[in-house]
C-alpha cells in the first residue's frame, strides 16, 4: 500500500526525531541514537546483515510502525545468551534505549527469574527477596533431566509455606508497574501459588492454565511490587518448582525479556524441554540469540555441531512464534586463559551467516564491530572489558547495547525511508 501524504509526513517526522535523516550516517550526527566514541572499534560495521532477505523483519518493522507512529500495540523481544545476558547489563541498555525512544511507549518489564533463589547473580535492577529453602537446577547440568524453560533455571521447595517479593531499583529504572502476572511452574503435585498485595484495596483474580503451565493473576489496578505465596494445601503435594515470571501490562511499548545462564552453550539451551512452550507465552516479535561464546571456548569445539545445535534452537523459536524476526549476534572477541586469542570467533560468525541465509535471520557482527581478533585487549585497556578478556565491564556492555540499538534503529530507518519514497 502506498502511504498517504499524511502518513509520509508522520514517517518523516519520526525519522528526523530519531536522527535518521536522509543520506547522513548515524554516527556523524548529534541525535538520540548516539553511538559511543570508540576509536578502536569498527563502528562502520555496526549494521544488520540480511543474507537471507528481510521478509520477517518487514513484519517486525510493521509492528514498530504501529507502536512508534500510531502509539498503539506492544513489541516483545526475547534475548537469549550466557553470562553476557544473565547479568542484564547489555540487555538492560537495549531495553532502556528502546523504551525511551519515543515518549509514551515505555511498555513494561516482561519476563524475570529470581536468580538469587538459585544462589547465583541476579540483575541489579530488580530485587527478589524470599523465604524458605530452595534448591536449583540449571541447563548446564548434563546428568540432570529436570524440565527447564526459557530461563534455563528452575528452583524447587518442599517447605510448607514460602514467599517471594520482587521490587525494582537502580538509576536506570524509575520502577515498572504491571497489572497482570504469569507464574510459570510445575503443575503436577504442585503447591498453590497466590499473589497478594500490602494494599487491602487491590483486588486480584487468579486463574490456572494447566495446559500452558502457568498461574495467572489479574490486578484491578497497576502495582509496582510483586508479592507471591507458595503453600502446600493438600496431602498429595510434594514440592513447588518455579520456572519464571512475566510482569505484564496493557500499556503500549516495548517488553524486553532477557534470559541468560552463566556458562550456557547451544547444547545447554537445547536441554530446555519447555523452551518452545514458554516462549509461545511471550509471543515475541523478535528473538535475539547471543549464544556461542561458551561453545567457542570448548576445547572440543566443532563448527558442524554448533551449526546443528543453533539450527534446532532457531527452529524451536519459530515453532513458538511463527513469523517472528530472528537476530543472531556473533561472539564478542575473547582470549583463552587471558593469553591466547580465541580463533573460533570467526568460525562462529560463518555459522551464523549460513543459518541466517537459511532461515531469513538478521546478523549483527559483534565480533567485527568490536574490532575483530584481539580487539578485546583494546577494550580492556579502555576499561570496557574485564581482565579475563571474556566479559565486559558494565561500561563495556552499555557501549555494546548502544551500538546494537543504533543498528536496530538504522534498519528501521531504512524501512521508513523506503515507505516515504513516492
Amino acid at each position: 500500500m502506498v502511504p498517504s501524504n499524511k502518513m509520509r509526513i508522520i514517517q518523516r517526522g519520526v525519522l528526523f526525531a530519531l536522527g535518521l535523516c536522509w543520506g547522513m550516517p548515524l554516527h556523524a550526527q548529534e541525535n538520540p541514537l548516539r553511538t559511543p566514541d570508540l576509536p578502536f572499534a569498527d563502528v562502520e560495521a555496526s549494521k544488520l546483515l540480511f543474507p537471507g532477505g528481510h521478509e520477517a523483519w518487514d513484519r517486525y518493522h510493521g509492528k514498530l510502525d504501529k507502536l512508534l507512529l500510531d502509539g498503539t500495540g506492544q513489541v516483545h523481544i526475547a534475548h537469549f545468551g550466557g553470562s553476557h545476558i544473565q547479568a542484564d547489563m547489555w540487555s538492560m541498555e537495549l531495553r532502556s534505549r528502546l523504551q525511551n525512544v519515543v515518549p509514551g511507549v515505555k511498555g513494561g518489564r516482561g519476563f524475570i527469574f529470581p536468580y538469587t533463589m538459585a544462589k547465583t547473580n541476579n540483575p541489579y535492577w530488580y530485587d527478589p527477596q524470599y523465604t524458605g529453602k530452595w534448591t536449583s537446577v540449571k541447563n548446564l547440568t548434563r546428568t540432570d533431566t529436570s524440565s527447564l524453560g526459557i530461563s534455563g533455571y528452575s528452583v524447587t521447595t518442599g517447605d510448607t509455606l514460602t514467599t517471594l517479593k520482587v521490587s525494582f531499583r537502580g538509576e536506570v529504572y524509575s520502577g515498572y508497574q504491571f497489572n497482570r502476572v504469569k507464574v510459570m511452574h510445575r503443575m503436577d503435585s504442585s503447591y498453590t501459588v497466590t499473589a497478594y498485595s500490602k494494599d487491602i484495596n487491590v483486588h486480584i483474580e487468579r486463574n490456572v492454565d494447566f495446559a500452558k503451565g502457568y498461574t495467572e493473576f489479574e490486578y484491578d489496578r497497576y502495582v509496582d511490587t510483586l508479592y507471591l505465596r507458595f503453600q502446600k494445601t493438600a496431602p498429595g503435594q510434594q514440592r513447588f518448582t518455579l520456572y519464571g515470571i512475566t510482569l505484564e501490562s496493557d500499556d503500549p511499548g516495548f517488553f524486553y525479556h532477557a534470559n541468560g545462564v552463566n556458562g550456557a552453550s547451544t547444547t545447554s539451551w537445547l536441554r530446555c524441554q519447555r523452551f518452545a512452550q514458554e516462549l509461545a507465552i511471550l509471543k515475541p516479535d523478535l528473538v535475539v540469540f547471543s549464544i556461542g561464546i561458551n561453545d567457542a571456548h570448548d576445547p572440543d569445539f566443532s563448527a558442524e555441531r554448533y551449526e546443528r545445535n543453533y539450527d534446532q534452537l532457531i527452529t524451536r523459536a519459530l515453532k513458538a512464534s511463527p513469523g517472528a524476526a530472528i537476530l543472531l549476534t556473533t561472539n564478542t572477541d575473547s582470549y583463552i586463559k587471558r593469553k591466547y586469542p580465541n580463533k573460533n570467533g570467526a568460525a562462529v560468525r560463518d555459522v551464523m551467516l549460513r543459518l541466517a541465509a537459511k532461515h531469513g535471520c538478521a546478523v549483527w557482527d559483534t565480533f567485527g564491530v568490536m574490532g575483530g581478533q584481539t580487539s578485546i585487549a583494546r577494550w580492556e585497556a579502555a576499561g570496557l572489558a574485564k581482565k579475563d578478556r571474556i566479559h565486559l565491564t558494565r561500561q563495556g556492555y552499555v557501549a555494546l547495547g548502544d551500538l546494537l540499538f543504533s543498528a536496530l534503529m538504522e534498519a528501521y530507518g531504512d524501512h521508513l525511508r523506503g515507505a516515504t519514497e513516492p
